[in-house]
């Protein structure tokens, strides 16, 4: 078992936003620990790229993180009402997430019916096609 400390983007501070908060814990492995991190309360657990950082630390840096986790009022309330009303985020700490464009898709679809429509149409000129 070894130390380590996780950093992972936090949510539930408004639509397309979102804080990096340093989770403390006792795991096997980094991977481990990501794995552990990832699916706990208040991680976007649902994006790619969710944890950012894994770090191995000693004893001593553990035992102040975790108190340090553990007085952080983020971790102490159990709703967005109470988060406002104890003030537990700063408003320089809030990131906007980086949307994605979205193009529109290519309609292939529509495009090859229509060339094989202007085939068939140049084929019933030339004669091609007979109709009884």
């Amino acid at each position: 078992m070894g130390y380590y400390k996780v950093l992972a983007k936090c949510g539930h501070v408004g639509r397309n936003r979102y804080i990096l908060k340093w989770f403390y814990l006792t795991a096997n492995s980094r991977e481990e620990s990501a794995r552990i991190i990832r699916f706990k309360p208040r991680v976007k657990h649902n994006h790619k790229d969710a944890i950012r950082e894994v770090e191995k630390i000693d004893l001593n840096e553990y035992v102040t993180g975790r108190n340090k986790m553990d007085s952080d009022m983020y971790f102490n309330v159990h709703n967005s009402s109470d988060q406002k009303l104890y003030n537990c985020i700063k408003q320089e700490d809030v990131y906007l997430e980086v949307e994605e464009k979205k193009y529109k898709k290519n309609r292939n679809g529509q495009r090859l019916r229509n060339e094989s429509l202007k085939k068939e149409w140049e084929r019933e000129l030339r004669g091609g096609i007979i109709y009884d």
